[in-house]
């Protein structure tokens, strides 16, 4: 396809973009600025109120105006800077103070949830020597509200002065907070200040991916794994006529070819959401991993528990897990395998804490009402030797399980016997005397 033909092509798809996301009851920013998400006027929004919960299952997101707006121009490089007020996009608060345990089961290393630097770039390609960061947004906490510098390279030559900027912008931040980043962000600038011959101040101490985040939160079929998604199914919001990625590339191309600013407005603003949309992510995770009164997603929140018994804070673990099992009876019958994984995973937890009582409730609460398996036998068996010291009745739970193999005519597992075995020599050892022969 010729270039002034994809050109058209490009410009019309920018039309609709921008005829889509107009906002007559907002008007148009005031100010000179040659950016159109950056003109120099200060402005209130009656949507820049705290949002608390979620909204409707895939609810459209009206985008707020800024608190402020403003542009700085540099040799080689534009600064774009806009702040929102607090709660102007739904969860846009700053993470709780009780959040930090349920973080550092992600990032050990973080040691408060001060100087966060949220960080998303736009390239010229995907990776290769040649691929450029053109467009860097990094974002971050301040008293006014959620304040976004978007570095933006108006020229080539000017990529070194850019990079130096973003190295002063990040003096003093203790985490890096992605999406995808140490996959994609992160090399990339690695490689650009290699080229230049700098020091590359990323990644820092401390680095937050939500993108894994995402994944150790569990799957889910009617999701997927990009940052909208994350946002769709954690928020309950989506992002309207935005921009595709792979069109990014091309428009910045046509901005260097005709140097017309007006072709990268949707590239601004995706970039600008998509460090905004980790901010809300950031306030919904934290209340995740930390069983929050706000968390109401159960799959989640058994994801969380898992992640916290991977990283031994079995406290939180015990928290996540006990608090996705005070969901309705309904999910419980419609989810019936999780909720057996659910008490699986509870009752290990409590076994590591030495809650006896609590992990046998736990496990005969899945006896009694999901497939149970062997291996569940055989942990309620012990809990009650070990934390009873109850040897009857740790017989007549490995006798239930043998029962449940000799109704369905199965061959009885090696792993049964062998503990039958074990508990009539205790008995017999302890002086007593019940029938241990079947």
């Amino acid at each position: 396809m010729p270039d002034k033909e994809v050109l058209e092509r490009l410009r019309k798809m920018i039309k609709e973009l921008e005829s889509k996301t107009a906002d007559p009851a907002a008007g148009p920013l005031s100010g000179s600025s040659p950016f159109p998400l950056a003109s120099s006027s200060s402005c209130t929004s009656s949507d820049a109120s705290p949002v608390s919960g979620q909204g409707s299952k895939d609810s459209p997101r009206r985008d707020p105006l800024p608190l402020y707006t403003g542009t700085r121009h540099e040799d080689g490089y534009s600064v774009i800077s806009t702040v929102y007020a607090r709660g102007a996009f739904p969860e846009l608060l700053p993470p709780t103070p009780a959040s930090l345990d349920g973080f550092r089961s992600l990032e050990p290393s973080l040691k408060s949830l001060d100087r966060w630097a949220y960080l998303d770039i736009e390239t010229t390609g995907l990776m290769g020597a040649g691929t450029i960061a053109f467009l860097v947004g990094l974002g971050g906490w301040t008293p006014e509200g959620f304040a976004v510098d978007q570095y933006l390279l108006t020229s080539r030559q000017g990529e070194e002065n850019m990079l130096d900027a973003l190295v002063k912008a990040l003096e003093g931040k203790e985490a890096l907070v992605t999406f995808n980043g140490k996959a994609f962000d992160v090399p990339v600038l690695q490689s650009r200040y290699i080229m230049n011959y700098m020091r590359s101040p990323v990644p820092l101490k401390a680095h937050l991916d939500f993108l894994s985040t995402t994944r150790a939160l569990g799957r889910r079929a009617s999701y997927g794994q990009s940052l909208k998604e994350a946002v769709r199914r954690f928020t309950g919001y989506t992002r309207e006529s935005d921009i595709p990625g792979n069109m990014i590339p091309a428009l910045y191309f046509i901005y260097e070819k005709e140097d017309d600013l007006s072709v990268l407005s949707p590239v601004l603003k995706h970039n600008l959401l998509d460090v905004v949309d980790m901010a809300c992510l950031a306030r919904v995770f934290g209340e995740i991993l930390t069983a929050a009164a706000e968390a109401g997603d159960p799959e989640a929140l058994f994801g969380a528990g898992r992640l916290h018994l991977k990283r031994g804070n079995l406290e939180m673990a015990r928290r996540c897990l006990e608090t996705a099992g005070a969901c309705g009876p309904e999910w419980r019958k419609a989810r019936g395998d999780a909720e057996a994984l659910r008490l699986r995973l509870l009752a290990r937890v409590l076994r590591k804490q030495e809650d006896w009582e609590g992990a046998i409730a736990a496990l005969e609460a899945l006896i009694s009402s999901a497939p149970a398996k062997d291996d569940d036998y055989l942990s309620l068996s012990r809990c009650y030797e070990l934390g009873r010291r109850d040897l009857s009745k740790a017989m007549e739970t490995v006798r239930r399980a043998l029962d449940r193999h000799e109704v369905a005519m199965d061959e009885i597992p090696e792993s049964l016997l062998k503990r039958k075995r074990r508990l009539e020599r205790a008995i017999a050892r302890a002086g007593s005397s019940p029938e241990t022969s079947r």
